[in-house]
């Protein structure tokens, strides 16, 4: 899902606000704030939605390709049996088996060159081909399906699974035809009368009879009937092709099916299945590609920020003014700390009564001037204003802390509506009841008026 979004954001970004927030909020894990990203933005888009129709209609789809197979790597088998009642042996065997045993080496050669060549033994796979007619298969197709496709073949090749996963798919789709043609075979022979013959122009009786005996010695361990003595046969045998014992010729041509097509294909299936549950917890993003650093700088961004020096870990209590209650100025004072250039200040609200008005970039020498000029006045109340874009740190809370000193009352507003929650939860950790909060100048000014002339 997070491939398949990039895929689509390479036409422009998406606006990802709520997702952000959602990831940070729910996971502090990188992959798993990725992956919520993703997914919520893939909700959004209907992926989600499209994957289910893939997974609908791929069962549809992995039938039509058995049938597919069936007819095309067994056709041959089919012919024979329908067309007539004498059935070449070495022809039918071929014909059910030799497709397969192509096919199946292919794969088994991907294998070994998947480190050098990562496309090798996917690129004619069944799987791939069901992935394609998935992208488009009109009853399942939305926008963004090529997007998916093309996500799920990069995971799959950087993470060199596409020979398993792929693979997977063959194999089932082999297996479920070998099932058919078993069945076929087995209806087939129980139900007409076949005779199997050899005949051949250059090869012998006696070469048919090793090859018999060799192909026949696994589905012999299974209880499948072999013929033998077929040379012997031959030599008592009219001039023509050399016939088979009905009965045992047909269990050998089922056994060696069941034996070096279903099987293998099973096995084959199986495997891929264990290395595809095995790996795939596995898979995950990679984190130094741009596109995801960039996201998860943004996510850092979001981070509330905590400050980790020696001071901070300290145990820390609120600030105690310097003078005794009721010896304080019946006035107040604003300064504002590292605020933006911005055309409406001061605020004028607050500025016309005020005696103090100050706003100061955050310098060592600006910040002894306004601390001066407060230990001068002893204002009754205080308002500090912050800039609720900036970081909270802990040059900010020494400056707080000091300048909450020289005032009886404190009040901090942060120049913004919806201050970031990282500000809310720094102050929540400063454990400072003392320290009012206020959200707008209205409310700013109404603190002022009530504190200025008040003594506990």
């Amino acid at each position: 899902m997070a491939l398949a979004v990039r895929e689509i954001e390479r036409t422009g970004p998406l606006d990802d606000a709520h997702a952000m927030a959602e990831a940070v909020r729910l996971h502090a894990n990188p992959q798993e704030r990725l992956g919520e990203r993703a997914w919520l933005l893939g909700q959004r888009l209907g992926l989600e939605v499209q994957l289910a129709h893939w997974r609908d209609a791929s069962w549809l789809l992995g039938a039509a390709l058995t049938v597919a197979v069936l007819l095309l790597a067994n056709g041959i088998v089919f012919a024979m049996l329908s067309d007539a009642r004498t059935i070449n042996a070495g022809s039918a065997f071929v014909a059910a088996l030799g497709v397969h045993a192509l096919t199946l080496l292919l794969w088994l050669a991907g294998l070994l060159l998947v480190g050098q060549l990562p496309g090798a033994g996917t690129r004619l796979s069944l799987g791939r081909l069901l992935l394609q007619l998935l992208a488009r298969w009109p009853l399942a197709q939305r926008p963004h399906a090529l997007a998916l496709v093309a996500a799920a073949n990069q995971l799959l090749r950087s993470s060199r699974l596409a020979p398993w996963a792929f693979g997977l798919v063959s194999h089932l789709v082999w297996t479920a035809s070998f099932v058919l043609v078993l069945l076929g075979l087995l209806l087939a022979f129980a139900f007409r009368q076949y005779q199997l013959t050899w005949e051949s122009t250059i090869l012998s009786p006696a070469f048919f009879e090793t090859f018999v005996q060799a192909t026949g010695w696994l589905p012999r361990w299974l209880g499948f009937a072999v013929p033998e003595g077929l040379a012997s046969l031959s030599a008592y045998a009219v001039p023509g092709p050399l016939t088979i014992p009905a009965r045992t010729g047909a269990l050998w041509l089922m056994g060696c099916v069941l034996v070096y097509g279903l099987l293998p294909r099973l096995l084959c299936a199986a495997l891929c299945a264990a290395v595809w549950q095995r790996r795939k917890g596995r898979l995950a993003l990679d984190t130094a590609d741009p596109y995801f650093r960039q996201l998860l700088a943004r996510f850092d961004a979001l981070q509330p920020s905590c400050i980790t020096d020696l001071e901070h870990a300290q145990p820390r209590s609120a600030p105690t003014p310097v003078l005794p209650a009721g010896t304080y100025q019946p006035v107040w004072a604003v300064v504002g700390f590292e605020l933006a250039q911005a055309p409406d200040w001061p605020p004028q609200l607050l500025a016309e009564p005020a005696a103090l008005i100050e706003r100061i970039a955050g310098s060592i020498e600006e910040r002894s001037t306004v601390l001066a000029a407060l230990a001068q006045l002893r204002p009754q109340a205080l308002v500090l204003v912050c800039n609720a874009a900036t970081t909270s740190d802990r040059g900010t809370e020494r400056f707080l802390r000091d300048a909450c000193r020289h005032a009886e009352h404190c009040a901090l507003w942060l120049d913004s509506a919806t201050p970031p929650p990282r500000w809310h939860d720094w102050l929540d950790a400063l454990d400072w009841p003392q320290l009012a909060r206020v959200h707008h100048l209205t409310e700013a000014q109404a603190w002022a008026e009530k504190h200025h002339g008040h003594t506990d």
